[in-house]
């Protein structure tokens, strides 16, 4: 195994040299994620991730990179209601969404939004990216409020522009499982590496029976998943990359 991965190491930095592409991905709301290089770069495939297909791509451990271009990799990723990816060599990254989705978070502002084949296209020039999300009735792209928070400069302010839009909408689609400020501070300190209610708790600035409480209804809703290893509980993002 030490080496394949010595040989990976220096196919890697051999073919980096000729690179000048990028690498992007296309996440799907069914978890379905597409990978396209136009560059020589690998990629770190996470556990939940299964290959499904690929074409001019070799997979070593958990790494997978091209062998020609362009080069392409289906993967089929755990999700349920969240979409997270996290990996530096991918420059561009686009989710898909039916349009009767509710979006309840999304970091960071997105680029672009656009309805396409009754699909909602939203489009990242990043490398880490978030959304929690479920489905109402409706489908419609301006029955979806981050439509109207595509010019925010921020993704507080794209959420507080969508807490306007659904206090002023004449059609009631907000379920009871909507994530409120609390939620989505406690999904951004899970998402910074706090995996503890005591680290939850500090980098969230909430008390910690507030995070008790707020974790263990994420974990209801699917968004956050508990996870023991050696007799200690993590929380992670449910369906996250990491």
């Amino acid at each position: 195994m030490h080496k394949k991965l010595i040989i990976f190491l220096i196919l890697y930095f051999a073919l980096s040299l000729n690179g000048s592409g990028q690498v992007s991905a296309v996440m799907y709301y069914n978890g379905t994620v597409v990978v396209h290089f136009d560059s020589y770069k690998w990629i770190y495939v996470p556990e939940n991730w299964t290959l499904e297909g690929s074409q001019n791509v070799t997979k070593v451990g958990n790494y997978i990179y091209p062998t020609s271009l362009p080069a392409r990799a289906s993967f089929k990723v755990e999700s349920r209601g969240v979409l997270s990816i996290d990996e530096p060599n991918i420059s561009y990254v686009t989710v898909i969404l039916p349009l009767n989705s509710r979006i309840s978070y999304m970091n960071p502002t997105p680029s672009s939004l656009t309805e396409n084949n009754n699909e909602l296209n939203i489009d990242f020039n990043s490398s880490n990216v978030t959304i929690a999300f479920y489905l109402v009735s409706g489908s419609s792209l301006f029955n979806n409020p981050y439509f109207y928070s595509t010019i925010a400069s921020s993704s507080v302010t794209a959420y507080f522009g969508y807490l306007l839009w659904s206090s002023r909408s004449g059609t009631q689609l907000v379920e009871p499982n909507e994530l409120d400020e609390r939620d989505l501070r406690i999904i951004e300190a899970i998402k910074n590496g706090a995996d503890s209610l005591n680290k939850i708790s500090e980098v969230s600035l909430l008390p910690r029976t507030t995070v008790y409480r707020r974790v263990k209804r994420l974990i209801g809703l699917g968004i956050i998943e508990e996870v023991r290893e050696r007799g200690k509980v993590k929380y992670l993002l449910k369906g996250g990359s990491k």
